[in-house]
C-alpha cells in the first residue's frame, strides 16, 4: 500500500483512564463496523497482543459492562483533522 492510500486510511482512537471502558466501546464500534461491511483492522497493544484475546476479553460479561458505563460515564466525542 503506497503512501498515499495509506493517509487516506481512518484511525479512530479512544482514549481514557484505567477500566473507563475504552476496550468494550472499541469492540462495539469494531464489531458494528464489521457488519457493515468495513475493512476493519485491530491495531495490538499492551494489554491485548491480538484481536483473539482483545475479543474475548472485551465479550465478557459485556451488558453489565455496557450498563455501568452508561450510569457512570459521559462519552466526549471530539474530532482531529490532520493536515496532508
Amino acid at each position: 500500500m503506497s503512501e498515499r492510500e495509506k493517509s487516506k486510511d481512518l484511525t479512530i482512537t479512544v482514549s481514557g483512564y484505567f477500566k473507563s471502558g475504552k476496550s468494550r466501546l472499541i469492540y462495539l464500534l469494531k464489531r458494528y463496523l464489521k457488519e457493515q461491511g468495513f475493512s476493519v483492522e485491530f491495531e495490538a497493544n499492551f494489554d491485548h497482543p491480538n484481536e483473539e484475546s482483545f475479543d474475548k476479553f472485551a465479550s465478557q460479561n459485556l451488558h453489565d459492562v455496557i450498563d455501568n458505563i452508561k450510569t457512570t460515564r459521559k462519552i466526549i466525542l471530539r474530532e482531529a483533522q490532520f493536515k496532508n
